[in-house]
């Protein structure tokens, strides 16, 4: 019998984008903690960036390669090049992206790896599926046969939590309900305890109206959704309080109050996040068999190639990755 480390699965993200160059900077940084690296590519992006991968990552682990079938499609022109060149994504930048993911995917249901870090997409990735999913977060979701998820933003200082997610704010309303939120701060308290080191995190849930309804009279949404929800949290001993008014909860979130706000629609927890951590802050995914960790920036298609981008977050992400998947396994057997 043999060991082996813990096992980090990673994709590039659309490699038109700052997906590739990012990874390569934070896998030279060592941030993989000597864990073992498994990239998925395609063919035609596996010969573009598979060793320029392994050269980055060096001394500090090994790079596993899968690499994949490249996908058909007869719409394609011949002369769309193999792989996109910096900045100029097109249909077959999209689906190598997609199809790099449902391979991990596939690879963590399997029980393959230990810890998944997904490269920066845009949502046409999805847009050949009969039914889109929302984004990476729940196609992932899915594909592991899990229900109940949440989205969390994490910074050295603030760490937010999305009750929904990538909805048009005219629906969140319609979309939050008790359950939902005890499920997602559930989610948050438990990967704070384990991902996080956090002993016995401290929650803030944020109402949904200015002023968290004040007592009525800028809506109903607290007092009959989000107030039962954290007192089914505090039954279930988990250190939750609200509803709080979001103009004041993220300063005493900093000043050290709280150790994640759970808040209840994108723009409430990204706009105060991305103020204070633009460029160091993670997306870690909840809830999940095996953890799942991204960089918290999109494709940035208007700085592929430059070697402009800031490999900081990914850096951050791939840091948060080693971590879980020794916290996962911290010896596999094979």
């Amino acid at each position: 019998m043999t060991t082996r480390p813990p096992t980090i699965g990673c994709t590039l993200g659309d490699v038109a984008g700052v997906g590739p160059e990012v990874l390569c900077e934070a896998l030279a940084s060592g941030a993989s903690d000597g864990c073992a690296v498994r990239t998925y590519a395609t063919e035609a992006v596996d010969a573009r960036w598979g060793d320029v991968l392994a050269d980055a990552l060096g001394r500090h682990g090994s790079l596993q390669r899968v690499v994949l079938d490249e996908p058909a499609d007869p719409r394609w022109p011949p002369s769309l090049p193999p792989v996109a060149p910096p900045g100029v994504p097109d249909d077959r930048s999209r689906r190598q992206a997609f199809v790099a993911l449902e391979a991990l995917v596939a690879d963590a249901a399997a029980g393959a790896i230990d810890a998944m870090l997904t490269g920066p997409v845009p949502k046409a990735i999805f847009a050949h599926l009969p039914t889109p999913p929302p984004g990476q977060t729940e196609f992932i979701a899915a594909g592991l046969g899990v229900e109940r998820f949440a989205m969390l933003l994490a910074g050295p200082r603030l760490r937010v939590g999305l009750v929904t997610t990538h909805l048009p704010l005219r629906d969140v309303a319609d979309a939050i309900d008790t359950q939902r939120i005890v499920d997602v701060a559930s989610a948050v308290a438990a990967s704070l305890r384990l991902d996080f080191g956090c002993a016995a995190p401290r929650l803030a849930v944020v109402g949904l109206n200015p002023h968290a309804g004040e007592s009525g009279r800028l809506g109903d949404e607290e007092a009959r959704l989000i107030a039962p929800a954290v007192r089914a949290l505090r039954a279930a001993e988990i250190d939750a309080t609200g509803p709080l008014a979001a103009d004041t909860v993220f300063h005493r979130a900093l000043s050290g109050a709280y150790d994640a706000v759970v808040c209840m629609y994108h723009d409430q927890a990204l706009g105060p996040l991305k103020a204070v951590h633009f460029a160091d802050a993670v997306n870690f995914t909840c809830g999940l068999p095996v953890p799942r960790v991204s960089p918290d920036h999109g494709t940035a298609y208007d700085i592929a190639g430059q070697a402009v981008a800031d490999a900081t977050s990914m850096r951050h992400a791939l840091t948060r990755a080693a971590f879980a998947a020794r916290r996962v396994h911290p010896t596999r057997r094979t």
